[in-house]
């Protein structure tokens, strides 16, 4: 593993995207906004990737009315005109949900190496070329352990949040409720006809497509603990037998058996496997 600390003036956040995005197999963006300008310092290299069939996602905030109604309405033709992109939003305009999505992750993967950059810039262009920001780059292989625990990080954001797919007919409200609602003008939520959005909004979110994980979506630590679960029930004391194949994958770990336990725990908050009680589980 090798790590890069990237801040937009030695090193600029733009330059490391551009340069591996387009050999990506699979890329998966976690932001609190876009701006239509941050996406198009990268929109050549994500059409290249799509090109090549890279699979691509992205989770993208809407709290506080940030991200552009225009973006999501590109990120949407890429999804409705065939290209493997998904697009997931999260947020509402409920201002007593105090769980706001704040993550800036990017996750590049080429199969031969993993690039990931953790850490303050948004997808604007500000973000990601001329504001000053503070970014960890991590260079790292298919195996080791950081690039799984990353991948573990983007799938419980994922599956474990208020995620849902937009259609067109939702982001046309959405752009409504954006173009009245300023940032931080919190009292023209008194007006009737900001409500009328905002319940129309929610009651639309109710009936949208959520995130369902399947085990082709897998990496890492999980993807090896769960092809070694057996159908029907099973005890983690079933799993432990694999330790030492466990050990052979990551032979840096030192507690292999906690590892264990803790995937079948994520394993269970995504869906793919029940918990009767302490050490009984079932595959779903």
């Amino acid at each position: 593993m090798n790590l890069m600390l990237v801040d937009n003036i030695n090193v600029k956040l733009i330059d490391i995207l551009n340069n591996y995005i387009p050999e990506a197999r699979d890329l998966k963006i976690a932001v609190a906004f876009i701006k239509y300008s941050g996406f198009l310092l990268i929109e050549n290299s994500i059409n290249k990737c799509l090109e090549r069939g890279c699979k691509t996602e992205f989770l993208v905030g809407l709290n506080f009315r940030l991200t552009e109604p225009k973006i999501l309405k590109k990120l949407k033709m890429y999804c409705n005109e065939g290209f493997p992109l998904k697009l997931y939003c999260y947020g509402d305009f409920d201002l007593t949900d105090t769980s706001i999505f704040h993550p800036k992750l990017y996750l590049i993967n080429n199969e031969k190496e993993i690039t990931i950059s953790i850490g303050s810039s948004n997808l604007t262009k500000g973000g990601l070329k001329s504001n000053f920001e503070a970014n960890a780059v991590i260079f790292s292989n298919a195996y080791e352990e950081i690039a799984s625990d990353v991948y573990n990080l983007y799938n419980k954001l994922k599956y474990t949040g208020k995620y849902f797919e937009p259609d067109l007919d939702y982001i046309e409200i959405y752009e409504e409720a954006f173009n009245k609602i300023k940032e931080k003008d919190f009292e023209l939520l008194k007006d009737r006809k900001t409500e009328k959005i905002i319940k129309s909004l929610e009651e639309k979110k109710k009936f949208l497509p959520k995130p369902v994980a399947s085990k082709e979506e897998l990496f890492g630590w999980l993807k090896l603990v769960y092809e070694k679960i057996p159908e029907g029930t099973f005890k983690t004391s079933d799993i432990y037998k694999f330790k030492e194949e466990f050990q052979r994958v990551y032979p840096n770990n030192k507690n292999i058996e906690a590892k264990i336990r803790q995937q079948l725990q994520f394993l269970r908050d995504i869906g793919l496997i029940k918990s009767y009680k302490k050490g009984i589980w079932e595959k779903i």
